[in-house]
């Protein structure tokens, strides 16, 4: 009989001045028995959608990264015993990564074969093999930054330039591009990656068709149109069904939803895709906490509240199961653990969000490194006291942090825009404190009101503070790295 520990597989990776480290891959689990013929062939449907958005991420990632998968499976052709070890193992990472870069620390993945051993494999695997390795050699096999701009914007852009461009210098949905005579225009994502996005478009049309549930339909069919125009309304009312629909089968899908890629200006989102199935068994909390936000609100220890909330408008919690990630979802070294969506500051206010934590995924993360950390700097007294509740514990602390991104109001000097347009590329690791606070503050009040017990609460402490230890391996430059490495310093 196999165990946990026998699912998970280590691969190795390099970056340079860096010490070596492993990535694990390990089984998710989901239970879709409950799933009707007609709604399996849906989720169908919705990951083969899903699957479609990682193009295009790998674009606006680094457009070189299909060169990279070509070159790396001509190598591997060629090779054989430690040097196809290595080469297979870049080539995991690749589709671990979806590029060749990580997002922490902001460096390549490197290569570690010597350059005559390269250069002989590429001969050896002919055709375009040694044209490719020319090309990308040094990706390959010298250190190198994360790009800031990853492709949303040329590599000689400028301020002054950016300023030109007026309210589109910070459309979401978009690039900056150069046209043919050398000025910079804004390009919407869907127009730019219209034959991309073809094959997303016609399963979800699918998708659509299939699905027995009204309100997922018209959600669906308000998608459609957004990835067929790309359109600030059809965003809109893409979110706002989004939103509202009560399926238990589900897909966020966007060419922008989340701007981390963009550590230039925080302003453009990148391509990414998530199938969800409802997890059920959370609902009793889930509910508990969704009835106190609105008291959170107005007894709240900061200064700009929302002093009427519109219980149509208040978060929604839901706890899923992860059926398939995409695009900026397939990023590392994170695993999304939960998320508040929608993002328009717009829709969050008059409409409401949808407060998402990822339960199987994240039962998967604690099984194979859950409580390493943990163990390693708890005394060992306090590590036996709470290691049986820090999975639900974290669980529980990134539904509230979820639930801080909605609360709040913009200083209403500044009610224009959306609060990133001011803060620019603070913005991100701003937001992700707040939360992260917001999160520690309400622990008290549920504690307080007798929703969770005092080792409960004891735990979600606990594990806070050693996420916020195990954040200061990295430089502080990643969003929820940079907030927890400076909660921890204050």
């Amino acid at each position: 009989m196999s165990t946990a520990e026998d699912s998970v597989q280590y691969v190795p990776y390099q970056q340079e001045d860096e010490p070596p480290r492993r990535a694990a891959l390990t089984r998710v689990d989901v239970d879709v028995s409950g799933l009707s013929d007609s709604e399996l062939q849906v989720a169908g449907h919705l990951m083969d959608a899903a699957d479609a958005m990682n193009p295009i991420f790998r674009d606006q990632f680094e457009p070189r990264t299909e060169k990279l998968k070509e070159l790396t499976g001509l190598l591997a052709g060629a090779a054989d015993g430690e040097a196809r070890e290595a080469i297979d193992a870049y080539r995991t990472m690749l589709d671990l990564q979806n590029g060749p870069y990580s997002l922490l620390p902001r460096k390549n993945h490197l290569l570690r074969l010597p350059a005559e051993e390269l250069k002989a494999l590429a001969d050896k695997a002919g055709g375009s093999a040694p044209a490719l390795l020319e090309e990308l050699f040094d990706l390959l096999t010298t250190g190198r930054p994360t790009p800031d701009r990853a492709n949303f914007y040329p590599e000689d852009f400028t301020e002054e330039e950016l300023q030109s461009l007026g309210e589109a210098a910070r459309l979401v949905n978009s690039s900056v591009i150069r046209d043919e005579n050398g000025r910079p225009a804004v390009l919407l994502n869907e127009e730019r990656y219209r034959n991309a996005l073809r094959p997303a478009i016609e399963h979800l049309r699918a998708a659509r068709d299939l699905t027995g549930d009204p309100s997922f339909r018209l959600y669906l069919d308000a998608k459609l149109v957004e990835l067929e125009t790309g359109f600030e309304e059809a965003r809109r009312l893409a979110d706002y069904t989004w939103v509202k629909h009560g399926s238990p089968l589900d897909i966020v899908i966007s060419t922008a939803l989340e701007v981390y890629l963009d550590n230039f200006k925080n302003a453009r989102g990148a391509a990414t895709a998530g199938v969800y199935l409802r997890n059920r068994a959370a609902e009793e909390l889930l509910e508990a906490l969704v009835q106190r936000v609105q008291r959170w609100e107005a007894t709240a220890p900061w200064t700009y509240k929302k002093t009427e909330i519109d219980p149509e408008r208040l978060p929604k919690l839901k706890f899923v199961d992860v059926l398939a990630w995409s695009g900026d979802y397939v990023t590392g070294p994170f695993t999304t653990i939960a998320q508040s969506l929608p993002n328009d500051e717009w829709v969050i206010q008059n409409v409401g969000t949808v407060n998402m934590v990822y339960m199987n995924t994240g039962r998967a993360v604690h099984r194979v490194a859950g409580n390493l950390a943990a163990e390693e700097f708890l005394t060992r007294a306090e590590y036996e006291r709470v290691a049986e509740r820090l999975f639900d514990a974290n669980q529980l602390h990134s539904a509230l942090h979820e639930i801080g991104h909605t609360t709040g109001m913009m200083d209403p000097d500044h009610a224009e825009g959306q609060p990133k347009d001011y803060h620019e590329e603070e913005y991100s690791y701003l937001e992700e404190t707040r939360a992260e606070l917001f999160g520690l503050w309400a622990l008290d009040l549920l504690l307080e009101e007798g929703v969770i017990d005092a080792e409960t609460a004891r735990a979600c402490y606990d594990g806070m503070l050693v996420t916020m230890i195990s954040s200061m391996k990295f430089d502080p430059v990643q969003a929820h790295n940079k907030a927890r490495n400076g909660m921890f310093h204050v």
